[in-house]
This record gives C-alpha cells, sequence and structure tokens, in this order.
C-alpha cells in the first residue's frame, strides 16, 4: 500500500472509532427516575415544596429553572461536602445534573409516553403509619411581618403509665415553620413559665430547664423523612412527662395559625441500647462589621462512643462548618464539611456507618462567620456588629451529636464529664443541679450534697435542686437535714406530691 493509501486509511479509521454522540435524554428514560426519586418527596401535594413534579407537564415547563438549580447545588437542599456517607444524604450525582442540564437545552422531550414510569406514591396519613398516640399542640397566631418568632409550647404527655417512644413524626400544618425541637420536662417548668404572660407558650430560642429525651436529639426540619423504628432504641414519658415543642416562625406575609401535630409510636419493650446526646459550641461570638469571624471548640472523651448523628447550628453570618474526631493517637476523622452554610437548610446529618470514637479522643468543631456585604445572608445592609444571641439577627454557633455507648455505667461517667466541663465555662445553678444528679446517681451523696448546696445557694427558688439536696442528706444520714430541705422545698411549691412524700418518709426515720 502506498503511503497515502496508509494515510487514508488511518484516517478512516479514526472517524470510525470515533464515539457517537451521546442520546438526547428524555423525560420517560433518564429525566424523571431522578425527579420522582430526589424531588418528589418535596415536591407533591402537602410536601415541603412550593409545586409539584409528579408528572412531565409538571417538570417541562420548570426544566429550565431545574437545570439551573441543580447546577448551582442549590436544589436539592444538602449542604454537606466530602466523601462521609449519610443515609439522609439527597446530593444529586454529577451525572445526573448533567443529565437535567442536557434535557433542558434540547427542550424537555418526552420520549416514549408508554415507558414514564408510574409517579411515586405518598401516603395521605402518616408516613410512619397508624400512630400510637397524637399530640396536637395549641393554635398560634404568627403576625403577617416582621421579626422571625421563636416559641415554646409546653402539652402533657398522652399517656397515664410510662411507655417508650421508638420514633416520632411532625406536620407541620402549613409553611410558617423552620424547624420544631420536641424536649421533655418531669419537673414543671416549663408550665410554670408558660402561665407568665397570659399567651399560648413562652418566647426564647432557649427553651430553659428542659431536657432532650434519653440521648435523642428531636429536630425536625421541612422535607425531612420521619426516621423508622430502631429496635432496642427508644425514649420514655410518663403520666408527669410535658412535651415542649419549640417552633422558629418565619411570617409569610399574611396571619397564619400555627398549630402542628405530633404523632408517637410506642413499643411495649423498654431500650436495650444505651444513647446520649453532647454538645460542643456556645462560645462567645462578636463580630464587628465588615469582618470574618471562627468559632472553635473541642471537647474531650472519657469513654468509647459512637457517633450517630450530628446537627450543626448557626445563624445568617455563618458560612462554613468543619466538624472533626481526633483519636488518642492524632489521627483525625472528618464528620462534616459545609462551604456554603445556609440557615434555611438545617439539617441533622445521620452517619451510614455509626463511627466508633475511642476513649481519650476529642470532638472538634470550627465554624465560619461573615459579617461583610460579600454575604450574601448578612440581614444588615450595611453590615453592624453582632454578638452572641437568641434572635435570628444575634449570632450562635454550636453542633449536637446523637452517641451510642457501650453500658449505662459510661453514660454516667460521660454526663459527669458533660457538666464539670459546663462549669468550668460558667454554668450556673442548672449545671451544679445536674452534676449533682449525676454524682448521686454513682452513690457519691456527700459530693452529691456540695453540688446541690451551691445549686440553691444560686437559685434558692430551684425546687428539684432542695429535693434532691434533701434525698441526698437523707442517704448521707443527715435526717434533720433533710427534713429542713423538704419543708424549704414545700414552701416553695405546697402541691409537689413527691416532695411530701419524702418529707413523710424523713420523719419515719427520726
Amino acid at each position: 500500500m502506498s503511503r497515502l493509501g496508509l494515510l487514508v486509511s488511518i484516517l478512516v479509521g479514526a472517524v470510525g472509532c470515533r464515539r457517537a454522540p451521546p442520546a438526547t435524554p428524555t423525560f420517560a428514560r433518564e429525566v424523571a427516575p431522578i425527579v420522582f426519586s430526589r424531588c418528589a418527596p418535596c415536591h407533591r401535594p402537602g410536601g415541603a415544596g412550593p409545586f409539584a413534579l409528579l408528572g412531565y407537564d409538571d417538570v417541562a415547563r420548570r426544566a429550565t429553572q431545574i437545570a439551573r438549580v441543580t447546577s448551582r447545588h442549590i436544589m436539592p437542599p444538602w449542604k454537606a461536602t466530602g466523601d462521609l456517607a449519610y443515609t439522609n444524604a439527597r446530593r444529586l450525582g454529577d451525572g445526573e445534573i448533567e443529565t437535567l442540564r442536557r434535557w433542558a437545552e434540547a427542550g424537555a422531550p418526552l420520549g416514549d409516553a408508554a415507558a414514564v414510569p408510574p409517579a411515586p406514591a405518598f401516603a395521605s396519613g402518616w408516613q410512619l403509619g397508624t400512630p400510637d398516640a397524637v399530640v396536637e399542640m395549641p393554635a398560634y397566631e404568627l403576625r403577617a411581618g416582621g421579626p422571625d418568632d421563636y416559641r415554646n409550647f409546653v402539652v402533657r404527655a398522652p399517656v397515664a403509665t410510662t411507655k417508650w417512644v421508638v420514633a416520632w413524626e411532625l406536620r407541620a400544618n402549613g409553611r410558617a415553620i423552620h424547624h420544631a425541637i420536641v424536649n421533655l420536662d418531669r419537673n414543671g417548668f416549663a408550665r410554670k413559665r408558660d402561665r407568665e404572660d397570659g399567651r399560648v407558650g413562652y418566647p426564647g430560642m432557649e427553651p430553659g430547664d428542659v431536657q432532650s429525651p434519653d440521648g435523642f436529639y428531636l429536630v425536625w426540619t421541612p422535607g425531612q423523612t420521619p426516621t423508622p423504628a430502631v429496635a432496642g432504641q427508644a425514649w420514655r414519658i410518663d403520666g408527669d412527662t410535658d412535651l415542649v415543642m419549640q417552633l422558629h416562625m418565619q411570617p409569610t406575609g399574611k396571619v397564619e395559625s400555627v398549630h402542628p401535630t405530633l404523632a408517637l409510636y410506642f413499643t411495649d419493650a423498654a431500650p436495650t441500647v444505651s444513647r446520649m446526646t453532647w454538645r460542643i459550641g456556645d462560645g462567645r461570638i462578636d463580630i464587628p462589621p465588615g469582618e470574618a469571624f471562627t468559632l472553635r471548640d473541642d471537647s474531650w472523651l472519657p469513654v468509647d462512643v459512637e457517633l450517630l448523628t450530628l446537627f450543626p447550628h448557626l445563624h445568617y453570618l455563618g458560612r462554613t462548618v468543619r466538624v472533626w474526631a481526633t483519636t488518642p493517637d492524632g489521627v483525625e476523622r472528618p464528620l462534616l464539611a459545609i462551604d456554603d452554610w445556609d440557615p434555611a437548610w438545617q439539617e441533622k446529618y445521620v452517619l451510614a456507618q455509626p463511627m466508633r470514637v475511642p476513649a481519650g479522643s476529642t470532638l472538634s468543631m470550627a465554624l465560619g462567620y461573615d459579617n461583610s456585604e460579600a454575604n450574601p445572608r448578612n440581614p444588615n445592609r450595611p453590615p453592624v456588629r453582632v454578638h452572641t444571641g437568641e434572635r435570628s439577627v444575634d449570632e450562635m454557633g454550636n453542633v449536637t451529636f446523637e452517641l451510642r455507648l457501650a453500658t449505662e455505667g459510661d453514660k454516667v461517667k460521660l454526663r459527669e464529664t458533660k457538666y464539670r466541663r459546663e462549669l468550668s465555662r460558667g454554668g450556673g445553678a442548672r449545671a451544679h443541679y445536674n452534676l449533682g444528679n449525676t454524682l448521686a446517681e454513682q452513690g457519691r451523696f456527700a459530693d452529691a450534697v456540695a453540688a446541690y448546696r451551691r445549686a440553691v445557694e444560686l437559685a434558692p427558688s430551684l425546687v428539684p435542686a432542695r429535693a434532691n439536696l434533701g434525698r441526698a442528706l437523707l442517704m448521707s444520714g443527715d435526717v434533720k437535714g433533710a427534713m429542713a430541705e423538704f419543708e424549704g422545698a414545700l414552701k416553695l411549691d405546697p402541691g409537689n406530691v413527691r416532695v411530701r412524700a419524702q418529707l413523710e418518709d424523713a420523719r419515719r426515720r427520726r
């Protein structure tokens, strides 16, 4: 073959080996599976999205918008970056984003109508099935405009005896709720605060003397899928339990009646897994106008733990989130990275596989803030100095973890570390009271007496501290001192049946 013939042969072969251009995506074949699985759970009647995406017409008329917001990672609203796997991730892959872009640019073709997969079906009732109990929160009238509204609503648990809650689900019944957090109160603090201003509920981002239930951080955000029951894991309520629901509400431009509903699912089996919540952060924030700021915190763990979830919380100036664990041998293990924090899309990040963190490790966070005009979410134009505070225009920064522990004894050790840490940072009466409870639980009654006494000194009207001080004195053999504390508690709360029974017990021991 001549040299020219060889060249022609090579060129022809090269052309023949070129890849055929990719087929144009169609709704039926490529787009519907993406939208139905990733978008429809929110974009459906009654969902968190403002419109439905359950059929070709719904999706095609918004094809350009969908391509734009997905390519910019605005939708689906998932802020975590990195390779760590979370069970509730809504992230689209690069290939899926490219498919949506090419489909929109091609004019949103339908393809074979007969090949369109069926639209997903969503339960018209509760997603977890028929609940064992339903709690109706009292209706609250939210004004049409103005700043965000934080309010805490108190409802008695719908049980007469002890029940174990294995799952829960919340219906917002409207679009005004930015997020909700459910806590428990077994001492009546929240109910007393509820009576202070003559309105339903009481104000404030910090709900006061209430607690997360037995190692669960019950937080709800729009679009969230309820977590199904997990064997061996549950939290307790009884006839003396108040459910305290904190709502962060945002005015919608019209007066709204806000009345969320809470479904509870019970199990007969007491939990076999020990859990605990753990929080880092909440340091002092002071950011001058135009400046950046990083809030850092570390927390040492005295026992082995398994990390289950983490929930970061910042306000409008927040921009970046970094959370990691450092093992005793100095190895850093990333837990969460966010490069574009948005307070409108706060998430509880659920690790796909619980991460074991050995005793002696530290949990760390670095939260970045930007108080300049370059921050598109800065609520102040021009920027102003911003401090720590409860209002949404103030700032805040923390990360809350859900932990699984090997034993109840490990939980007691971790709780003691937690409250001593709070006291080292200026914690008040409540921290001394909680430390006293933990010490009493370990049978260290002399140490518990000292902690309770300090709590009473700082807050003389803290009835549970007086009552528990009396109990610790009684267990230490000081019957006279115990009676004095029980009597003091009853002067503050004459109707307290438990304290009256404790006083009668002390009298019998004289």
